[in-house]
This record gives structure tokens, C-alpha cells and sequence, in this order.
């Protein structure tokens, strides 16, 4: 059965690109026609990305059917009830290697060569593990949508007859086949994802120094490094994507600040899948004591002479740029020097606690909510008016929620007692 999977790609002005393709082999036609849509719309790369894991999904499951999707359309047929419930449910589940590892395309006088290609291996339990419902039902919007695509694009080869019933028999399968979404409930709250407790947050700078007999990490560079991507993180609250997208000259050399910038698609960046920065332009000021940790960290990285090649501030020993897979590792490492952390470390987890920790100190400065909003707004990235950080407060919120509950049940007691 053929092993579809997508294939990050980047050109040499930069851009990122993602193509369907079976390993070593040429990139599926009808698929390159529907992504090139996104790309015209300017869509990111991450999200065509997406789309690109959610067709391969979907050919790999018509291929185990023995289907093929182009001839079954050519023949003005559209596929059945029970072949679309059974690819509804293969989206519910996990299957890691439905893409490619990290690989470079060159566009050189209108040739494009693949090279170093890796396939993901992973144990076959892998592929019963279930996905979140926003991905799920994302899955089956972006297939639906496809569907539709495509048959309307063979459709037009068909006698308008042909066409016609090709056209009902699809409205009428996709209309079954979008059932299929998920609701994806704003009300499940409990189990959502929280930052760290101040004594967690406490233990973890600890475990990250250099000196630490905790520390995780044998080699000097490393454990500096570590300990000022998570110093970084539990500062400032920005992104993985926007830590690892911070170049040298985002560091202010004189003041205290440093600069987080929107760069998509940019030609001096090397890695194929490239870290996004989805909120504005900011500066960020910083303590003194963590802007000299910073700029002692770039002193250290000039002494490693491919490191001096790349804008790139956080790199490997080997003067690499640390790619998200090296973040998500780097706390994996984390995790098991942190065995009794009430959540499961990521750098995610870092954003959170940096927004409980604003919203304690926000309370302990008096500020009020209107002010507290504008303020974490302003640091995060976000509109003036977002209300996003109510996703980031849940432990905040939940206690300050707790306090009023109690006051209000003292109250009653109070009342009953009289």
C-alpha cells in the first residue's frame, strides 16, 4: 500500500511550501492544484501544512480500499456512504507518521531535487491514539472541502449529464459526511491546561542551573543555554515559535530590551519548517540580571564558529538553529528531572504561568481588570481589545472564583445561624 505523506518543502527565497507525495516519489497533481489555492490566499505555511497531514489521511485510507479517488470521479461516480464513514472515523486517531521529517526542496533553474529524506517510524499502537476534536473536526472540514474540489475539477471532463448526477450524488455524500464534525464544546473546562503552581515554578529554576546535581544536562553550553530558554520563557510568556525566531539583532546591544518580530517566510532562516510568530511586532524589556544572562549566553555562542553563519540566537552545539522538535525534547528532559509537577511540562506550560503570575501581581498592585487586560495585551502581542488571556488565567480565575463562592457560603451560614 502506498505510504502517503506530507512533504515539507522550502524554496530558496525562502518560502515554505507543502506537497502529498509517496516517498521518493512525485507530488499527487490534484492535491498540489487544491494547496495552491491556499498559497495564492497567503495562508501560512503551518496551516497548509495541516491541510497537506489531512489529505494524506485521507489517501492512505482509499488506498487500503483499494480506491482510486481520480478514476472512481472519471467514471462519474462519487464514493459511497459507508467508504466515507469508515474515512471518518480513521480521522479520529492519531498516525505519526503521516509526514515527513525536516527535509530541504531547492528550486534551482526551474528544477526542484528532494534530498535527506526521513521517515517517521512508530509502533503500530501509535496509529490507536486518539486526536483532540478541534483537530478531528478540522480533519474533516479540510477532506469534505477537498472532495468537493475534485470532483467538481474531474466533473468538468464528463458529459453534463454525467456531470450533473456526479454533482448531486457529491452534495449529498458530503452533506452525510460533514455530520461527521465533532462539536468541539467551549464548556469542558475541567482537566484544561494550567502553568505552575509559584513552588513548581520555584523548583523548576532551580533544576535548570547550571550547578544543579538535577540538572539534566551534561555539556556547559547546554545547560546555560537551557536555563535561559526557560528563564526566557517564565520572563516574558512569548511563544516557542517566537523564542526560537529571535535573531541577534533582536537583542538590543545597549538597553535591557529585546525584539519579538514577525518574519514568515524568511530567506535567512534555514529550517524548513520555520518557527511562526502569531502575535505583533513588540519589544520586550527585561530585568538586568536576565538581559546579562543573555548577552553572556551570546558571548559563549560566538566561540562556535558555524553559530556565526546564522541570525538565529538559540542554536546547537553545532551551530545549528534549535528547531520546535528540540524545544519539545528539552522539556521532555525536563519532565523526568521534575517528576512531581502537578501538570505535564511543556513550553507552552511556561505562557500560562507567566499569565498567572501577571494576573497575582496585577491583584497585588490593585489594578483594575479593564487596565489588567490592556496591560497583558500590550506584552503578549495581542488587540487592545482581546480577550484571549482568559484562556491563560484559568487557575487565577478558578481561585478568585473560589474566594467569592466561600465568602458568599460564609454569608448564608452567618444568616442560618442567627
Amino acid at each position: 500500500m502506498p505510504r502517503y505523506v506530507a512533504q515539507r518543502i522550502r524554496f530558496q527565497n525562502g518560502e515554505r511550501h507543502s506537497v502529498l507525495q509517496v516517498p521518493y516519489g512525485l507530488p499527487v497533481h490534484e492535491v498540489t492544484l487544491y494547496l495552491g489555492r491556499f498559497r495564492k490566499k497567503g495562508r501560512a505555511a503551518n496551516t497548509i501544512h495541516f491541510v497537506c497531514t489531512a489529505l494524506a489521511l485521507l489517501y492512505r485510507e482509499l488506498s487500503s480500499a483499494q480506491v482510486s479517488l481520480v478514476q472512481r470521479l472519471s467514471n462519474g461516480r462519487f464514493l459511497s456512504l459507508s467508504e466515507l464513514d469508515r474515512l471518518a472515523a480513521a480521522t479520529q486517531y492519531r498516525f505519526e507518521d503521516l509526514e515527513e521529517e525536516e527535509s530541504e526542496v531547492q528550486r534551482s533553474q526551474n528544477v526542484v531535487s528532494l534530498n535527506r529524506i526521513a521517515m517517521r517510524r512508530r509502533s503500530k499502537d501509535d496509529h490507536r491514539q486518539p486526536v483532540d476534536v478541534q483537530t478531528q473536526a478540522s480533519r474533516v472540514r479540510y477532506i469534505a472541502d477537498f472532495l468537493d474540489f475534485i470532483s467538481a475539477y474531474v466533473g468538468e471532463s464528463l458529459p453534463p449529464q454525467s456531470r450533473r448526477e456526479l454533482r448531486e450524488d457529491t452534495a449529498r455524500a458530503l452533506s452525510a459526511f460533514r455530520q461527521h464534525i465533532p462539536r468541539v464544546s467551549r464548556r469542558a473546562k475541567i482537566g484544561a491546561r494550567i502553568g505552575l503552581t509559584e513552588e513548581e515554578q520555584t523548583r523548576l529554576v532551580e533544576v535548570v542551573r547550571p550547578d544543579s546535581p538535577d540538572n539534566p544536562w551534561k555539556r556547559p553550553f547546554i545547560r546555560s543555554r537551557n536555563q535561559l530558554i526557560v528563564l526566557l520563557l517564565l520572563a516574558t510568556g512569548m511563544r516557542r515559535g517566537e523564542l526560537l525566531g529571535l535573531q541577534v539583532r533582536d537583542i538590543l546591544p545597549n538597553q535591557p530590551k529585546l525584539r519579538i518580530v514577525r518574519r514568515a517566510d524568511a530567506s535567512q532562516d534555514l529550517r524548513t519548517k520555520q518557527p511562526g510568530t502569531k502575535t505583533s511586532d513588540r519589544e520586550i524589556e527585561l530585568i538586568p540580571s536576565i538581559a546579562r544572562a543573555l548577552h553572556m549566553y551570546l558571548q559563549e555562542r560566538r566561540t562556535i564558529r558555524a553559530a556565526r553563519l546564522i541570525p538565529q540566537v538559540f542554536v546547537s552545539d553545532d551551530g545549528k538553529a534549535l528547531s520546535e522538535s528540540s524545544i519539545e525534547k528539552i522539556f521532555r528532559q525536563l519532565s523526568v528531572a521534575c517528576p512531581d509537577l502537578s501538570v505535564k511540562l511543556t513550553s507552552h506550560v511556561m505562557r500560562h504561568t507567566w499569565n498567572e503570575r501577571f494576573s497575582e501581581i496585577a491583584d497585588a498592585m490593585g489594578l483594575s481588570e479593564v487596565v489588567e487586560e490592556r496591560a497583558r495585551n500590550t506584552q503578549q502581542g495581542w488587540a487592545e481589545n482581546s480577550k484571549t488571556g482568559a484562556t491563560y488565567t484559568r487557575r487565577h480565575s478558578a481561585k478568585k472564583g473560589q474566594e467569592i463562592a466561600l465568602k458568599l457560603q460564609e454569608k448564608l451560614d452567618a444568616a442560618r445561624s442567627q
